[in-house]
């Protein structure tokens, strides 16, 4: 199997729902990840592979790569282990291999495994997909954002958010690295006179990845980037909801491809409310109030 291609026929999308119990599986609250490309790589591939795919993942809605050696799960890899692989190994950081910053993973869920079972994994390793399986082999993803469409709750959804994490006119395409890097965001921020502008961390990697960035580094070293303001990359306006969103509207606005996070002043205090706050935070709450409810009827 070549890296980057399809693997062999999905299943089908699920019938329409007969019980609550075929909702909660995998493929019946996100059919959806069956039918788009799966993007792997092997083990061996070079960096300029695995961040190529990872820049243009956010497209088609996946959030890292899978690494199969042949047909075999070999591990996966995120944008945070790339970004952290960058600061690093500086100039050198296109020398290494897949293999050398992959998070090993041998065992997939499966398509008819409970969401639940996804969800733990996501809370458990801090990873935002896992890898899918279906007839005894890997043949999608599943990611955070791929469960926007199951959040009903009316919670408000400026409780479930956080803290922005800002920069400003003088903050360069390394200190933005860095910042995401230590503070464990994705996503950094700007806060202009008509609002919140954010430049995400595929943004980052994009320009990493562009001649310019190319150039720069073989005539200035890997520090010529400290002199590349971030905003030089073009931050987008972030997308603002109403003080009183709750989480359902807020899952709906960030189900948009193009919309990575989303901003909601609350007392005169802006938060940045993402996918993970939305999914997580508000399973985890579900999950309080059964194991309460099971609790009184004992």
């Amino acid at each position: 199997m070549e890296p980057g291609a399809s693997p062999p026929p999905p299943p089908p999308p699920p019938a329409a729902m007969t019980s609550p119990e075929e909702a909660r599986t995998i493929i019946g609250a996100a059919p959806q990840i069956f039918r788009r490309p799966l993007l792997f790589v092997g083990p061996k591939d070079p960096m300029l592979q695995v961040a190529t795919f990872l820049a243009i993942g956010p497209q088609i809605y996946a959030d890292g790569l899978v690494v199969l050696e042949g047909d075999r799960l070999a591990g996966r890899i995120g944008g945070y282990a790339l970004a952290r692989h960058i600061l690093d190994a500086r100039e050198g950081w296109l020398d290494a291999r897949a293999e050398d910053i992959m998070d090993p993973l041998e065992r997939p869920v499966q398509s008819g495994d409970p969401v639940k079972a996804a969800l733990d994994i996501f809370r458990e390793t801090k990873f935002a997909f896992v890898p899918v399986a279906h007839g005894g082999k890997v043949v999608a993803s599943l990611s955070v954002r791929d469960l926007l469409g199951t959040v009903t709750s009316g919670e408000k959804a400026a409780l479930l958010g956080s803290q922005v994490v800002t920069g400003n006119d003088d903050t360069s395409v390394l200190d933005s690295l860095r910042l995401m890097v230590e503070r464990g965001v994705r996503n950094l921020v700007f806060m202009e006179r008509d609002g919140p502008y954010v430049l995400n961390d595929r943004k980052v990697l994009e320009y990493l990845l562009s001649h310019d960035a190319s150039e720069r580094s073989t005539r200035h070293g890997f520090e010529g980037f400290e002199t590349v303001r971030a905003k030089a990359l073009e931050p987008v306006r972030g997308v603002q909801a109403a003080a009183g969103a709750t989480a359902a509207e807020a899952a709906r606005l960030l189900a948009d491809i193009s919309t990575p996070c989303i901003f909601i002043d609350d007392n005169r205090t802006v938060v940045v409310v993402t996918p993970w706050d939305v999914v997580m935070k508000t399973a985890a709450a579900a999950a309080a109030a059964a194991t309460t409810s099971g609790s009184q009827a004992r």
